[in-house]
């Protein structure tokens, strides 16, 4: 019995069930549901619109729109998740990702996407509103990283499978159909939000001001957090002008076929899901900084090999490297929650998560431009800023 219960300790020690309530669980199985159906179809989607006779500029086009309505969303959604129940907002910001891939699959051309597009852009409204429910359930602050990292990965987890299965549907089906059963998922993923509690901000005055830092300190909490989202800014900034041409670049320059991306991308977000968990652990156990920075160097270390590689088994071992960068926005979130009065927990977190929706919005247009010049050019870079950002964290930031 003895032996039974050390183990028991030694999977608490690296998995935070302990901090985990029945509406995280929730979220996950909806992450999960959702991401499957966006998944199917997400990753390969720079190839379908290319296929409505989009350039690399029209492409990066697509993506400032998608990016663009979602930088809009977050500062509202954070507004709105300080107010009002957080239950509703998630369910009425998650209706426009239903109708974004039916609306792509009905395209005649790139042109039409754009609805679709900002369709998909506008439900980030709903992200504030995720993440302070993920903070507030969970009520542990020494192990927000793991928990809100875990919840991410719930996401990524189903994007281990999703792509390699939607690019085979996609030969078998048509790329359309399978946008049709993105939208059954998705419309699915939302309805389990029907079974959350309602979660409503705090309105008893005396617990807002037990949360709420003194004068001198909110200041430099507030002084900590933007340079967090300028800092989070930057480094998207630097990792969307690749990201949306990696399936491209694997298609057109490395000669992988459809279902070969797909196989690429399900191993990348592999990578997504068990270092986005493995980071979050390390990010409580050490600091957030540090894990960062780790991030960083996986993202590094997985793009240099792909300038330099064209045999699918060498770009394959390198896939699972580039799910590190996706560790970043979580570890960012836990940072912010940490200091976050509770009061204004949404609105706080929705800075970070707006400027970085910023960054994406402007990153694929000048990757774009670049991709027109040499494919190699907007790799190098997305990669050219790595050193100085991990210097700035290890040595300029702290937690």
């Amino acid at each position: 019995m003895s032996r039974i219960t050390e183990y028991k300790r030694i999977l608490l020690s690296g998995f935070p069930f302990e901090a985990f309530t029945t509406d995280i669980w929730l979220l996950c199985i909806s992450n999960v549901i959702g991401a499957f159906g966006e998944g199917l179809y997400f990753w390969i989607f720079p190839l379908y619109v290319r296929s409505l006779q989009a350039d690399f500029i029209q492409l990066g086009t697509v993506y400032s729109v998608l990016y663009g309505a979602a930088a809009l969303s977050p500062l509202l959604g954070g507004v709105l998740a300080d107010r009002f129940d957080r239950k509703r907002i998630l369910i009425a910001a998650w209706t426009p990702w239903i109708f974004a891939p039916l609306i792509y699959s009905f395209a005649g051309n790139w042109q039409q996407l754009i609805p679709g597009a900002a369709c998909w852009g506008i439900s980030m409204i709903g992200l504030p509103a995720l993440n302070a429910y993920v903070i507030t359930s969970s009520g542990s602050k020494e192990r927000l990283a793991s928990v809100l990292s875990f919840v991410w990965a719930a996401y990524s987890f189903s994007y281990i499978f999703a792509p390699a299965i939607g690019s085979y549907l996609a030969v078998i089906i048509g790329m359309r159909w399978v946008l049709r059963l993105s939208t059954v998922l998705a419309a699915a993923a939302t309805i389990v939000f029907f079974f959350l509690h309602s979660q409503h901000p705090s309105r008893n005055v005396t617990e807002i001001q037990v949360n709420t830092v003194g004068s001198s300190e909110r200041k430099r909490y507030l002084r900590k957090m933007l340079i967090w989202s300028i800092f989070f800014m930057v480094a998207e900034f630097f990792i969307y002008i690749a990201r949306p041409y990696l399936p491209p670049f694997l298609s057109e320059q490395a000669g992988f076929n459809e279902i070969y991306v797909g196989v690429f991308g399900s191993i990348n977000f592999a990578g997504a899901t068990f270092i986005t968990i493995a980071m979050g652990h390390l990010g409580d156990r050490w600091n957030e900084t540090g894990a960062i920075s780790f991030c960083l160097v996986l993202f590094l270390g997985a793009t240099v090999p792909l300038l330099m590689f064209r045999e699918s088994v060498s770009l394959m071992m390198v896939a699972f490297l580039f799910g590190g960068s996706a560790a970043i926005p979580p570890l960012i979130n836990a940072i912010v929650g940490k200091i976050a009065p509770r009061n204004e927990r949404g609105l706080w977190i929705s800075i970070p998560q707006t400027l970085g929706l910023l960054a994406a919005f402007a990153a694929p247009y000048l990757g774009g431009y670049f991709y027109t010049q040499s494919p190699y050019y907007t790799f190098i870079a997305s990669i050219s800023a790595v050193p100085l950002l991990m210097a700035w964290a290890l040595f300029r930031l702290k937690t």
